[in-house]
């Protein structure tokens, strides 16, 4: 008999449940590495992580879960508390806006769009920054910005090599 009650199914559907937060957690935890880079900054891998699952599995990444995701991102990141909190949230509301008024759009179209949430998210944080007091420059949030929208193909490729996988374990 088995410590842990309900089925092993249960326990997948569980784990299947807390994939996207995972993943954009993993990817907060990356983002925080000191790691050697050339250009000085990282792409926000866990922004993307955020509109691709709002758009693959809108009932997994709801927009109260990203909120809290990004209220751990600015804690991670030493900001003032609530900025990345707002913009994820508000990322996973723009999406579930978008997709409701596109059907069957490409893979240009998701790039476009995340390039331009990226854009937004990013100068919204610079720009609330600015009114908390913090003068930094726009630029290095307009480099990640454009960093991170370089690296939409190859997030959005492992998000769905995830989501295959959780697909198939579903079966």
């Amino acid at each position: 008999m088995s410590r842990f009650p309900g089925s092993s199914r249960d326990r997948g559907e569980a784990v299947r449940r807390l994939v996207p937060a995972g993943t954009v957690f993993l990817a907060l935890l990356v983002m925080a590495l000191p790691l050697p880079l050339a250009w000085g900054v990282m792409p926000n891998v866990a922004l993307l992580f955020v509109s691709l699952w709002a758009s693959i599995q809108p009932r997994l990444m709801p927009a109260w879960g990203a909120f809290l995701l990004g209220l751990f991102a600015d804690l991670l990141f030493g900001g003032p508390i609530g900025i990345w909190a707002l913009l994820f949230a508000a990322t996973v509301v723009g999406v579930r806006l978008i997709e409701t008024a596109t059907e069957g759009h490409t893979l240009v179209f998701d790039w476009v769009l995340a390039g331009l949430l990226a854009v937004v998210a990013h100068l919204i944080a610079w720009q609330l920054l600015g009114f908390l007091g913090s003068s930094a420059p726009a630029t290095p949030f307009l480099a990640q910005a454009a960093l991170t929208t370089l690296a939409y193909p190859p997030v959005a490729a492992l998000a769905a090599r995830i989501q295959l996988r959780l697909a198939v374990s579903a079966d």
